[in-house]
């Protein structure tokens, strides 16, 4: 039986001189193609290594993507060409034999390692992110975590890499078909200029969304195959267009390659992670590639195929897809076990080694066996079979590993009531912490279920990032005619649990105000994560700082509380302390109750050494987490209390219910934050009591078991 085999994805082994990827009429085998293939790897692999100068690598994503297209349509024509047909049975069967052997590899192993190595907080989501990248949908698994306010600010997982590979399937999905819609119609017109016309609609209304939704959400713009559908079908496009490109002029060929090849690079060296992408952006590497695909067509003399034709090109070229899917991974879980989000470039190099030998033994002990495997080619339902084992592999060990794996505690679960202390027993709490060296039994929240244990408000009366109002969401007592409001970013929000409980136990009402990344203060912020231009100003923020006073004066409040974080300015530059203290000042005589009705909460210490993840890490030695507060949350907090003592508020100090000669992540059997710098739900009930008594609600009645909070009221008001 004839196959024709290819590799139309990006990150792939490159075709060899029996596996064609191209158009009937072009060469066989590209090894100017195979050759940019090692610059996409290589951009990509140094730019997470964090290689100085190269702040832009993550364009050879965008570079495997034109690569990919254009194989994968030189594949169907030629199989078209040869056999006057095109069996999509038989190109999934490639892919299948292709891609999954070694992405199951490295998905299984990944998992393993990251409990084995971090343990159960990384190793959940990271277990949550397998199943999605199983089926092929993790891009979009990684798109609603980029744009949830919450998961957003968690480190990055260890398998988002495969975002590229579930684009790339994504529109495997939906390309073949079409192609063989476009060859099954009867016409006088040849295949490729029917697929001309498929495919330049698609460019352009793909490049328009793209440009378009990376000004309002960049995050999903980054993950989505509908923004990068172009960059794939400008490689097909190209792939259609051989028979042109093969009459082109050789000099004009040749320069071409290299004015392509440069534009790459131009990219790679000077886009930042604030450049807005893939946007307009994205362009410049998009187009450059397809040039030195277009160019190097004629095999012009003289062309960037002298160059990337070279043994060290064709070596990573061919290693490209292994060692795409390891580099990450390694480096991730290695930057976490170390404490950090990235690794210097110094201390990465050693990890990439390792990246760079596990690729190799992939690509000789899983990949080139299977991918050629006779028996494997010869069978489709066989083929079909190992597809359906291997993505039952990956679903199956990332779904039995949260199960089976032992929690870093040496106890039992967290408790299933949670009780208020009275303020000298906290502050006793406290004052011992850094005694305390290993996990309690019972640790409470468990590390397993911290992330669950957010106290924010519902989602309807908690605006996304663009949004600038809520309905009136009235909670605690809402009968009562004394009306509190809680006002602020997610430092605000995270309090509401234990605040509405107070608020019902005291019988007042509660307005929440809170959104998140925008204090209470009237400055102009920076955009958040995954919503608007990087580092541009936040104009939601000061659209809902007018929505948010406009809603307090009609509720006529005897109590405001507000509390904050979130302290970066375009540009990503911290406010300083007295420009802080002075819009303090000024939001404070805003408000529509007297000074003294207003109470400033201070923000909470941020734990030293992270949290939740640093316990994981240190099970035995928790005071490897502990150390002093934050300097600089040490001077915005006394720029808030001279704000409070300027206009008459009152000022809660709340370093104290963490922090006693140093700030612990264990005090007594709770873990009190949510991540680094978010207090949990249970440990903000813990505190009910002191917090009551702190803004003058002492009615709160002690040891009282948390209860679940009540259903808002809605409305338009």
């Amino acid at each position: 039986m004839r196959t024709v085999a290819g590799d139309p994805e990006p990150l792939l082994e490159p075709d060899t001189a029996d596996e064609a990827g191209t158009a009937p009429a072009d060469r066989r085998f590209r090894p100017d193609v195979e050759g940019l293939r090692a610059v996409a790897v290589l951009l990509v692999v140094l730019y997470h290594g964090a290689l100085p100068g190269l702040h832009g690598g993550y364009v050879g994503v965008d570079v495997f993507f034109v690569i990919s297209g254009f194989v994968i349509t030189g594949l169907l024509l030629r199989e078209r060409a040869d056999t006057e047909r095109t069996s999509l049975a038989s190109f999934y069967g490639r892919r299948i034999r292709r891609i999954l052997p070694a992405a199951t590899l490295v998905i299984v192993a990944t998992v393993i390692a990251t409990y084995a190595v971090l343990g159960v907080v990384v190793g959940d989501p990271t277990a949550v992110a397998a199943r999605w990248t199983a089926v092929f949908l993790a891009n979009l698994h990684f798109a609603a975590i980029g744009t949830d306010y919450l998961t957003a600010r968690q480190p990055p997982s260890p398998l988002q890499n495969f975002w590229s590979l579930a684009v790339e399937e994504q529109f495997y999905l939906v390309y073949p078909a079409i192609f063989l819609l476009a060859a099954s119609l009867r016409s006088t017109v040849s295949l490729r200029a029917r697929l001309v016309v498929l495919l330049v609609p698609v460019i352009l209304v793909s490049l328009l969304v793209s440009v378009v939704q990376t000004g309002t959400s960049p995050t999903t713009a980054f993950f989505s195959p509908v923004t990068r559908a172009w960059e794939l079908a400008l490689g097909a496009l190209v792939a259609v267009l051989t028979p042109t490109f093969l009459r082109a002029p050789a000099r004009i060929a040749a320069a071409c390659t290299w004015v392509g090849l440069a534009a790459v690079g131009v990219a790679a060296v000077t886009y930042t992670s604030t450049t807005p992408y893939p946007g307009v952006a994205v362009a410049l590497p998009v187009v450059g590639t397809a040039l030195v695909i277009a160019g190097g067509t004629p095999v012009p003399r003289g062309g960037a195929e002298s160059v990337l034709r070279l043994r060290p090109f064709q070596w990573f070229g061919r290693l490209s897809y292994s060692l795409y899917l390891w580099h990450w991974p390694i480096l991730i879980i290695a930057a976490e076990y170390a404490g950090r989000s990235s690794l210097p470039f110094h201390r990465a190099v050693g990890w990439l080694a390792l990246a760079l030998v596990a690729a190799y033994v992939t690509q000789l002990v899983v990949e080139n066996p299977v991918r050629h495997a006779r028996v494997l080619a010869r069978s489709r339902p066989l083929t079909l079979l190992v597809g359906v084992g291997l993505v039952a592999t990956s679903l199956t060990v990332a779904l039995v590993a949260p199960w089976i794996a032992d929690p870093p505690a040496p106890g039992g679960a967290a408790d299933a009531t949670v009780a208020s202390l009275p303020p000298a027993e906290l502050l006793k709490l406290v004052a011992a912490a850094p005694s305390i060296t290993s996990l309690p039994a019972g640790l409470t929240p468990s590390l397993t279920g911290v992330h669950a244990d957010w106290g924010g408000p519902p989602p309807r009366c908690w605006p996304t990032s663009g949004e600038s109002t809520i309905p009136a969401c009235v909670f605690g007592d809402r009968t009562s005619g004394r009306t509190m409001v809680l006002y602020g970013d997610s430092h605000a929000a995270m309090w509401f649990d234990v605040v509405n409980l107070i608020a019902a136990l005291s019988h007042w009402r509660l307005l929440i105000l809170a959104k998140g990344d925008c204090p209470a203060l009237d400055l102009t912020f920076q955009n958040p994560p995954g919503y608007g231009s990087p580092t541009g100003p936040f104009t939601a923020c000061s659209r809902w700082h007018t929505f948010a006073l406009d809603r307090m004066r009609a509720a006529h409040p005897d109590l405001i509380v507000i509390t904050q974080d979130a302290d970066f300015a375009p540009g990503g530059l911290r406010f300083a302390p007295p420009l802080w203290q002075t819009a303090t000042e000024a939001t404070v005589r805003a408000l529509p109750v007297p000074a003294d009705r207003v109470v400033i909460l201070g923000n909470i210490p941020q734990t030293p050494q992270g949290g939740p993840q640093c316990l994981a890490l240190h099970p035995n030695d928790v005071q490897q987490c502990s150390g002093p507060n934050s300097p600089y949350t040490e001077r915005r907090n006394r720029a808030e209390r001279a704000a409070a003592a300027a206009t008459g508020a009152r000022y809660v100090d709340t370093v104290p219910w963490f922090c006693s000669h140093t700030c612990t992540d264990v005090i007594g059997h709770y873990q009190p934050y949510w991540d680094d710098y978010h207090v949990n739900a249970t440990y903000s009930l813990v505190l009910g009591q002191v917090l009551a008594d702190s803004i003058d609600l002492p009615s709160y009645p002690p040891l009282r078991t948390a209860t679940p909070a009540p259903t808002p009221t809605t409305g338009t008001g």
